[in-house]
């Protein structure tokens, strides 16, 4: 056993220390949270795998030995992950999501017409939220600037230009409350010179009165903070304080949430690093489902910017093979990673709390929409308006 993961003690994951007493039997009752079906939301979260293809998912279930939370969820459907560029990198992943609009890789917020090179700020989600009087959130468990969190709430030509994005972001958003993984002295300074306070204490989240708030804590769901003792915030617990702050505007809210670290290990070929984030994320879609149960105006969506790896399963690949693979260190003959970069995948998309015909869409097919449909799907159920052709 790896000795990182014994500091890992705030996440719900005992069960993954003695898999082997579980069974795995096929057609098990789903147990999962089902939230009441709502036609308008008044509030959307929308929860973010990065780099979160199906066979992670799969290996993340054969794990645990049981279905994740986010595979409880009634509604399902495939998503092409598609830049302008062909394969997408990040930017242009998050800026597909956030605006329903296709940009070319390495673009943030920002349409550019390859012919003329004239770029065109983009409508974000948040901002559709904002102009219905909504509260909003982003939180990421990697630093702020990083490309899902600024494809939400920031501008730029390049997503390698963080002092661009991080004022855009502080400046431009209409984002209430940001919560990321630790950034520099001076890119918290942006956020407070434009009237963001600070909330040092995580705990503390819930209790703010104020307009704009933002955080920068060591959050459990990632490599470094697991290697910090007691310092660090859970994922799931961040992401519940966001919400009881956010719930307070009587309009609702929409909030995002990034699991970012799932994609590292893809990038690795690391399958314990990502097993581990992707089980951490997954705890935190159970602990936003938990929060929301009682409620009939919430919906819940979960999916990937896109598939990082190329991870295959082999016909192996049980629940005692990859536990085994795990604590050896990911040596294992159950599994093979086919690239170190992004692949064009399909990745899943999860709906809790709303019916949607995903036929409507693009491919007229209730078995795949297209990466830029997200956004329409929640701006939908938002202003209650139906875009789709």
């Amino acid at each position: 056993m790896r000795k990182y993961w014994q500091k890992f003690i705030t996440l719900t994951l005992a069960g993954a220390m003695s898999l082997s007493m579980i069974s795995c039997g096929k057609g098990e009752k789903n147990d999962g949270i089902i939230l009441k079906n709502v036609t308008q939301a008044k509030n959307v979260i929308l929860l973010i795998g990065d780099g979160m293809g199906p066979e992670q998912i799969r290996a993340g279930e054969l794990f645990k030995g049981e279905k994740l939370a986010m595979q409880k969820f009634p509604y399902m459907t495939k998503v092409q992950t598609r830049s302008v560029t062909g394969l997408t990198d990040s930017a242009a992943a998050a800026t597909a999501l956030a605006t329903g609009t296709r940009t070319s890789n390495g673009y943030v917020g920002r349409y550019v017409n390859t012919a003329t090179l004239e770029t065109t700020d983009l409508e974000t989600i948040v901002d559709v939220a904002h102009g219905l009087g909504k509260r909003t959130g982003v939180i990421a468990t990697e630093e702020l600037y990083g490309a899902t969190p600024m494809g939400f709430s920031a501008h730029s030509n390049s997503r390698n230009n963080t002092d661009e994005l991080v004022n855009s972001a502080a400046t431009t958003s209409n984002v209430n409350l940001f919560a990321s993984y630790v950034i520099d002295a001076k890119y918290q300074a942006a956020f407070t010179n434009a009237d963001y306070i600070k909330i040092d204490d995580a705990d503390m989240i819930s209790e703010s009165t104020e307009d704009k708030i933002f955080g920068s804590y060591a959050i459990a769901a990632t490599y470094e903070a697991m290697m910090v003792d007691g310092s660090f915030v859970a994922f799931d617990r961040l992401v519940t304080e966001a919400l009881e702050y956010l719930s307070k505007d009587e309009d609702g809210f929409f909030l995002m949430a990034e699991g970012s670290h799932i994609d590292h290990g893809g990038h690795n070929n690391d399958i314990c690093y990502m097993l581990e984030e992707l089980i951490a994320f997954d705890d935190m879609v159970a602990a936003v489902l938990e929060w929301a149960k009682d409620r009939d105006d919430t919906v819940v969506i979960v999916t990937a910017d896109h598939e990082t790896g190329g991870l295959e399963l082999k016909s192996s690949a049980t629940h005692e093979a990859i536990v085994e693979a795990y604590e050896n260190g990911g040596i294992g003959k159950c599994y093979t990673w086919s690239t170190s970069g992004h692949t064009n995948t399909d990745v899943n998309l999860y709906i809790n709390g709303a019916d949607i015909d995903f036929a409507q869409y693009s491919f007229k097919n209730k078995d795949r929409i297209k990466n830029t449909e997200v956004f329409e799907i929640m701006k939908t159920l938002m202003t209650g308006e139906t875009t789709a052709e």
